[in-house]
């Protein structure tokens, strides 16, 4: 058996592996660079809606509260305005 027609073959299944693992490795590394940017972000936009969302609650809350006192207001506006009459 001739080694020389073997070793050739070998040789370049060993490139071609060399170079698939290569190529398969910085693509990885690529799209896990890519998924983190995109967690990052997606996080700077959960916080910045998590304040907004309480920012709302907080007017939300004082709106009731106004609400309210607008009431009791309008309440003893009719009792004054029986009592005058």
């Amino acid at each position: 058996m001739d080694w020389a027609v073997l070793i050739s073959p070998i040789v370049s299944a060993i490139i071609a592996a060399f170079g698939a693992y290569t190529a398969t490795k910085r693509g990885y590394e690529e799209s896990r660079r890519l998924t983190e940017a995109q967690l990052a972000r997606l996080e700077t936009e959960v916080k910045n809606l998590r304040r907004d969302v309480e920012k709302h609650n907080h007017v939300m809350e004082r709106t009731s509260k106004l609400e309210a006192e607008v009431d009791n207001l309008y309440h003893r506006y009719d009792e004054l305005k029986e009592a005058i009459k």
